[in-house]
């Protein structure tokens, strides 16, 4: 509380004094690229070397004049306080749950830490019990060290992790805890990258299996450096380097890799089998395998295909970032599009060579959009507009699919069962309360807090109220919006408000209330959430249909929806602030572009905004199968479309823009909205600023940010937002 006291002091210093004068624009070096003979100039190539010394005092000052503008703005200290007593206010968050043999193992951020800390307890009602905490690690006080992911043994004695610095995806190392010891074994692994989820445990607890990116020669370029990568087994004692390879490319014989499909081998606690899953990058379906543990470990196995191509519509869940396992015994589970387009869910018995697959869930009326597993149960939810239902069918003879009441409407953002129990908890959020995880009663199904999320004083907020409406796009589609309010306003154009969207990858955008919201609902009415095309809040054909050729209705649903605000009265165009981030920056870079009369404030965190470069970045490979390929006519056409960067009109008048980037981040390199930046301040005539956000101790989104980095990005956002809607205490003196 003291650091926070003379930060705050700081801030009403810096507040007193006259802001800084806007750096110099950013030298203009044209470069023409000839696509299929269409000429593109791109004023900023030279930004793409992070390591010139020119781009990096330019991103400096550009840092440094837009933490000076926002610290002075008047108001900019109290809510930064008021931000930091709200996140504070819960005795801890809660994420990442996992259950082994009766153990409930969380990341736990206390109220009094900046990063989460890994805990455990024993039963639902144990007491929660430290085993790793990243901030006692030498060094953390100069860049923050983040868990993360983890995966305990079955035994529980040890527990694999990885860890990384100032929130880089790429330089996370594996270790594994010894929870008796606590201490961690002497072998470590490198060469980790945001595409490397947990290791899986074999029954013994002495092995596992990860993946791992190929040692590279000096100056690979990022993106070669993720490519080929390989499935090994670890035994616990021997160095990693020692490892042998399991699966990967130009290793088994019967099936081939590209370098940039990237896999894994799962397993289940109570299966003798193990699924290895291959995946093309962003796109969710995959390629699937199997194969008894006996065969992988003697060196002879021959994997049988579930899914031999993608066209078989294997899907791992909303995301192929985090695929679902769904094994439970010698049966696996999974959802299928094949020969259902809302998905149904298949069976099969993998100890019988010639066992087929059953559908073991129908297709319905709304799309599945995830199954799990735990030893007795499966368990699927089901999209309705971001919203979902949660289902359950028990593994025994004449079992009927159950529908589990929610205590209340919300998203289902994961279901987290025991291999070894019949115990199972839900992670539950909800636009008008915090995240919270329910147990599940193994007999009944009744759900009921279970009191993993402690609760604070301002969890349920009683004075909210949302409203879902259809919103008609430009070519007559009915578009969801859900728009969360304070009660009681009146619809007559003078309430500030927020909109958002995101509309890719099939990724809905889901239902989320956390305390640090009610900064925003100090000061503001509205915050409104669209559901726009490219997302998959209602399924794979709503995802289809804001992607690659058709991807425009992704920003055209978005500015249908901002309108419906103003012509609703919801709002006006001058109390309209939009937000967006990752690749929400091709729908918020486009609409800004499109609109730009429409916005009073625009806000765009780690954007995807050159597309038509993105290939060239440690991500960009990955990235091909949602957006396209710089290297066909088609695939150019689609990505020029979506390009921000190559939209910007000299001469037109944006409003004011913050754009984040973060230093780390490996996601969406920081030349991408550097470059954006750039491009916007020398094009725009509103003399309303276009800012840059460095924050060189991050990565993407605030992944993995501490406490005080989420409490500082929150502000940021608000103070900006609320001094270009014409909140009295944001304006400059």
């Amino acid at each position: 509380m003291k650091r926070f006291l003379q930060f705050t002091i700081l801030l009403a210093i810096a507040a007193s004094a006259t802001a800084a004068s806007p750096p110099p624009s950013a030298p203009v070096r044209p470069v023409v690229d000839d696509y299929f003979s269409t000429k593109v100039t791109d004023n900023y190539r030279y930004f793409e070397d992070l390591k010139n010394p020119e781009v990096q005092k330019w991103m400096k000052a550009q840092a440094d004049y837009t933490r000076t503008t926002l610290d002075a703005l008047p108001g900019y200290p109290k809510l930064l306080k008021r931000i930091d007593e709200l996140d504070s206010s819960e005795p801890a968050q809660v994420s990442g749950v996992q259950i082994v043999a009766g153990r409930y193992y969380s990341l736990r951020v206390p109220a009094d830490a900046q990063s989460p800390k890994l805990y455990v307890r024993d039963g639902i009602k144990g007491e929660d019990k430290l085993v790793i905490d990243p901030e006692k690690i030498p060094g953390n006080d100069k860049s923050h060290f983040t868990i993360h992911w983890f995966r305990p043994s079955p035994d529980g004695r040890l527990v694999a992790y990885a860890i990384s610095a100032g929130g880089s995806e790429t330089d996370m190392v594996l270790h594994v805890f010894d929870v008796t010891s606590s201490k961690d074994l002497p072998e470590s692994a490198d060469r980790l990258d945001q595409d490397i989820s947990a290791p899986f445990w074999l029954p013994d607890s002495r092995s596992f299996f990860y993946s791992r990116d190929q040692k590279s020669p000096a100056g690979t370029s990022a993106a070669k450096q993720r490519e080929n990568k390989q499935v090994y087994l670890h035994v616990i004692g021997r160095s990693f380097d020692e490892d042998s390879s399991v699966f990967g490319r130009g290793v088994n014989a019967n099936i081939a890799l590209t370098p940039v499909e990237f896999s894994e081998i799962a397993t289940a606690p109570n299966s003798h089998y193990a699924v290895t899953y291959i995946s093309p990058g962003s796109d969710e379906h995959l390629r699937v395998y199997t194969a008894p543990l006996s065969a992988i470990r003697k060196g002879n196995v021959k994997w049988r295909p579930i899914a031999a191509s993608y066209d078989d519509r294997y899907i791992a869940g909303d995301d192929s970032d985090n695929p679902v396992i769904a094994l439970t015994g010698d049966t696996l589970y999974w959802l299928s599009r094949k020969n259902a387009p809302r998905g149904e869910i298949l069976k099969l018995d993998l100890s019988r060579t010639d066992s087929k697959p059953q559908v073991a869930v129908a297709q319905g009326e709304l799309p599945i959009s995830a199954v799990y597993s735990g030893r007795g149960a499966i368990y699927w939810r089901v999209n309705d507009t971001g919203a979902n239902s949660l289902h359950r069918l028990r593994l025994a003879k004449d079992a009927q699919p159950e529908t589990l009441i929610l205590p209340y409407p919300g998203d289902v953002a994961d279901v987290s069962a025991d291999g070894a129990s019949d115990a199972a908890t839900v992670f539950l959020s909800s636009y008008l309360r915090s995240p919270a995880y329910m147990d599940v009663d193994g007999q009944t199904g009744k759900l009921t807090d279970d009191g993993l999320q402690p609760a604070g004083p301002y969890d349920k907020p009683d004075d909210l109220a949302v409203d879902e409406v259809r919103v008609k796009s430009w070519d007559g589609t009915l578009v969801p919006m859900s728009i969360v309010h304070k009660k009681g306003i009146k619809l007559d154009g003078s309430n500030t408000a927020m909109i958002t969207g995101y509309g890719a990858y099939g990724i809905s955008v889901t239902p989320f209330y956390v305390p640090g919201m009610r900064s925003w609902y100090d000061h503001a009415q509205i915050f409104a959430f669209a559901h726009v095309r490219g997302g998959g809040e209602l399924g794979e054909a709503w995802h289809k249909a804001g992607f690659q050729q058709t991807k425009a209705n992704t920003w055209k649903d978005f500015i249908a929806c901002a309108q419906y605000l103003v012509n609703h009265k919801y709002t006006r165009s001058s109390k309209l602030f939009a937000w967006a981030q990752s690749a929400g920056g091709i729908l918020i870079g486009r609409a800004l572009e499109e609109r730009p009369d429409l916005f009073a404030v625009v806000v765009d965190r780690v954007p995807l905004s050159d597309t038509l470069r993105f290939e060239t970045t440690a991500n960009g490979p990955d990235e091909v199968p949602e957006f396209g390929s710089v290297n066909d006519p088609e695939g150019f056409r689609m990505l020029y479309a979506m390009s921000s960067y190559a939209h910007v009109r000299d001469g037109v008048k944006y409003p004011p823009v913050l754009i984040y980037a973060g230093a780390n981040d490996q996601r969406v390199a920081a030349w991408v909205p550097a470059k954006f930046a750039a491009r916007l301040q020398a094009a725009t005539t509103s003399g309303k600023p276009v800012l840059l956000r460095v924050d060189y101790d991050a990565g993407h989104t605030g992944f993995d940010a501490t406490r005080a980095q989420v409490a500082s990005n929150t502000a940021d956002m608000i103070a900006f937002a609320l001094w270009w809607t014409g909140d009295p205490e944001f304006q400059p003196k």
